[in-house]
């Protein structure tokens, strides 16, 4: 669902309350819009699923209708204001909507585009000089620069629909007289609104020749016939509409996550309060909170339930004062709210005062929810992963103890490996191992102490925790989807990439979420992992090479930005990786060793100087970075010397008659060999032509090339008529033939001597050519500089050892270059 799509379904109230409750997938919105004002009915959502056409809009009574056809010829006006005139922005919603529609799905040649106020960048609305946050209050129509120049405020401008385009043109002349009064009547109920678009397009169905000349504007219409608008809505005069938009957003929130009516409402309403005093003074947004907080009491009650609470903070802690305006309703709540609902205002306080940095406080937040009622989930879900952050695995789980599993699985499971081990070999009176004299039943029974290099990873897992429900979700998801570029895309690659360890450490340290877990969390961290914390701050991701790997223990790493070296600890990656390789990866102080946090991503040689200049940059791009590293993970493409992808093309032609075609192609490709010729370009064969009686076979290694041979064939022999034709990549080939093997080719010693000659000759021009695994440099080079002579090794010993014909010959490389 695209910006537009929002206003198209849902007034602006409801989609408010929907962005305060997080997003909804598309069985969300189908359920959410079933009892919609102008769609009560089901089948609406029904037919909405089924038909996929931009093509098509709504009757009121449900039909679909061909919207392009309708509105051809159709002429609407708008009577300009100050505002429209100097910026060349029109206020369309009232008057202009029901042809606008038509610019939400293409772009205008003539430059007309249609923008929502407050979906989106708003920047357009700046540039053009408007300072009203509030105007225009939602659909608006950009128009080039200049085009209402020639307007004054009060002057009527029209917008037409010519051969299937907008044209905005000038109104002269009287304006056609039309009285709605009856049309309109028959359409809307008594005690209903309409859709306003779909209220029109039945007028235009029901009378061809309404709005084809020049009339009064839609909102002038409407109100000399006793018709109100609100939003996208049109209703008989003195109609409530915010009523009605009350129980449209009732319906939406109680549909859409499954509540009832009394949840929903309190739903809403917690929203608004939140919304509404955001950004207030400090003194005025608690004045205001506890008087909405007193007014609603009762409305309220029902965020006493744990479910309804957490949907309540879904989302409002996005932005700027946001935690604040929590805050103060929390506090409205403690005070003016209902004993019942206790538990969740403790929780909304200490979850804002988290957001807030301040965690002690937050601490002492959770705690009091506990007091208020023990088996409070999402408090109890909190005070566990505070329990984690301070290192005590036992008092996490057993807080997790009294809720149902399924709600903290995750956090269990990463705190179970660090629960404290007895001693078997100490009994309770014993000395206690540590050396402190006591008995070990008072001293470490029940207490044993981890190390910190085993409490690392344990760390690592705090912060990701952090991160993941904090101000990070736009970042993950944008990461991630540059991560899954190349792999097809697709819900699947996406959950993918949210495990990545790569995408996951960038959101950490180059996104920021491990500085803000500090800051934040920082006080709850045992002493020792805080300094292991702030270390980890001050290291970079870094590009390294290789130089020895102890498989299944861990390998040494050489920092080629620093030249530092490193001994680090890593059992999976060193049965995998070899000396010589490059990686990029963040190295780590733990205890008195290293350790690879994050992922280790692989760098070819030729990557290295690009990549340092990404890493080295202050600060680093966290989407350059993924990207960059990313892009090893398209498929490989193979292409022709020109750099054209390698597609296998064949096409078949009957010619008919012959005639003197074989002379003319002899001309163009020179002799032919047998019923064979040869198109070459400096000794390279770029296709081939055969000649089986009446039938020419055209081949050719991509397609650039395959047209440009049929296109001399088809000049040099007009008639000549295609029987088939085939395209088939060499990714394509490759794939479809994975398990066949070459027939070995005979070498002659003729044939033995011409490959040699040619090879030898190869090998002297590679000497001086700029290799890209060289970042540029050529293999002669290399050799005379120390500082690229070990590349040039490696690149050799790449290559295969054994001499065979036709191939380069590593021996005689080595030698050429005194290696």
């Amino acid at each position: 669902m695209d910006d537009n799509d929002d206003y198209d379904e849902l007034d602006t109230a409801a989609l408010d309350v929907l962005r305060g409750l997080g997003p909804l997938s598309t069985e969300d919105w189908a359920i959410a819009m079933s009892d919609r004002g102008f769609g009560r009915r089901r089948d609406m959502y029904e037919l909405v699923d089924t038909v996929d056409s931009v093509d098509l809009a709504f009757l009121p009574d449900m039909r679909n209708i061909a919207v392009a056809t309708l509105l051809e010829g159709r002429v609407l006006t708008h009577r300009l204001n100050h505002w429209e005139v100097a910026s060349d922005i029109i206020e369309s919603m009232d008057d202009l909507s029901p042809i606008t529609t038509l610019l939400q799905f293409a772009e205008d040649p003539a430059g007309l585009r249609t923008k929502y106020r407050g979906i989106g960048d708003d920047e357009i609305f700046t540039i053009r000089g408007i300072d009203d946050p509030q105007w225009p209050p939602s659909e608006a129509l950009v128009l080039p620069q200049g085009t209402l120049s020639d307007y004054e405020p009060g002057e009527l401008v029209s917008l037409v629909v010519a051969g299937g385009e907008v044209r905005i043109r000038s109104v002269d002349g009287p304006l056609e007289r039309v009285d709605l009064s009856a049309a309109v009547r028959e359409i809307v109920p008594q005690d209903e609104s309409v859709d306003r678009d779909a209220v029109v397009y039945q007028l235009m169905y029901d009378q061809p020749d309404l709005f084809t000349k020049p009339g009064p504007p839609l909102s002038e219409l409407f109100a000399d016939a006793g018709f109100d608008q609100s939003d996208d809505s049109v209703a008989r005069t003195g109609f409530d509409f915010d009523a009605e938009a009350a129980t449209t957003r009732m319906n939406v929130v109680s549909n859409t996550f499954g509540v009832d009516a009394a949840e929903a409402r309190a739903l809403v309403l917690f929203g608004d309060i939140v919304r509404d005093i955001r950004g207030e003074a400090a003194y005025d947004a608690r004045q205001r909170a506890e008087a909405a907080v007193s007014d609603g009491a009762d409305e309220l009650a029902p965020l006493a339930r744990s479910e309804v609470a957490a949907l309540a903070l879904r989302r409002q802690l996005d932005g700027d004062g946001a935690a604040e305006a929590l805050l103060n309703v929390a506090d409205a709540l403690l005070i003016a709210g209902p004993r019942r609902v206790t538990a969740a205002a403790h929780w909304f306080r200490a979850t804002a005062l988290d957001r807030l940095g301040d965690a002690l406080s937050a601490e002492k937040a959770f705690e009091k929810a506990l007091d208020a009622d023990s088996h409070f989930e999402p408090a109890v879900l909190s005070l566990a992963e505070y329990a984690s952050t301070r290192g005590d695995a036992v008092r996490g789980l057993s807080l997790l103890g009294r809720i149902d599993p399924a709600a903290g699985a995750d956090l269990r499971e990463m705190l179970e490996p660090y629960v404290p081990r007895d001693r078997p070999d100490l009994g309770r009176n014993d000395r206690c191992w540590c050396g402190s004299g006591r008995k070990y039943k008072v001293c470490h029974l029940g207490k044993n102490v981890l190390s910190l290099e085993e409490r690392a990873q344990w760390l690592y897992q705090k912060a990701g925790g952090y991160a993941a429900t904090a101000n990070s979700a736009d970042l993950i998801i944008g990461l991630a989807e540059i991560r899954t570029a190349h792999l097809g895309g697709g819900d699947d690659a996406l959950s993918k990439a949210f495990d990545d360890p790569f995408v996951s450490d960038v959101v950490l340290f180059e996104g920021g979420g491990f500085a803000e877990f500090v800051a934040s969390r920082g006080p709850l961290l045992p002493a020792d992992e805080l300094m292991l914390a702030q270390q980890w701050l001050l290291v970079e991701r870094s590009v390294h090479e290789i130089e020895s790997v102890r498989p299944g223990e861990g390998m040494s790493l050489r920092d080629i930005r620093t030249g530092d070296r490193h001994d680090v600890t890593e059992r999976s990656a060193s049965r995998q990786l070899s000396a010589g390789q490059f990686i990029c990866s963040r190295v780590v102080p733990v205890g008195e060793g290293f350790q690879i946090f994050g992922g280790i991503e692989p760098v070819d040689p030729s990557q290295r100087t690009e990549l340092i200049e990404i890493v080295d940059a202050d600060p680093v791009d966290a989407e350059d970075l993924v990207s960059f590293l990313s892009a090893r993970l398209a498929p490989r493409r193979i292409e022709t010397r020109d750099g054209d992808p390698m597609v296998l093309c064949e096409a078949v032609f009957e010619l008919g008659a012959v005639g003197g075609l074989r002379r003319k192609l002899s001309r163009k490709y020179g002799a032919a060999e047998g019923n064979r010729w040869h198109w070459t370009v400096e000794s390279s064969i770029l296709g081939t032509l055969t000649l089986d009686g009446t039938h020419l076979t055209l081949e050719a290694m991509s397609e650039h090339r395959i047209d440009r041979l049929i296109d001399d064939l088809l000049t040099l022999h007009p008639d000549a008529d295609q029987m088939s034709q085939s395209r088939l990549s060499a990714e394509e080939a490759m794939a479809e033939r994975p398990g066949d093997k070459a027939e070995p080719v005979e070498v002659t010693p003729e044939l033995a001597a011409l490959l040699d000659k040619q090879v030898r000759a190869y090998e002297q021009k590679w000497l001086s050519e700029s290799i890209p695994a060289l970042e540029g440099w050529t293999p002669r080079d290399a050799a005379e500089d120390p500082t690229r002579r070990d590349d040039l090794i490696r690149l050799l010993d790449s290559f295969p050892e054994e001499e065979r014909a036709g191939a380069m010959s590593v021996r005689r490389l080595r030698d050429m270059l005194d290696l």
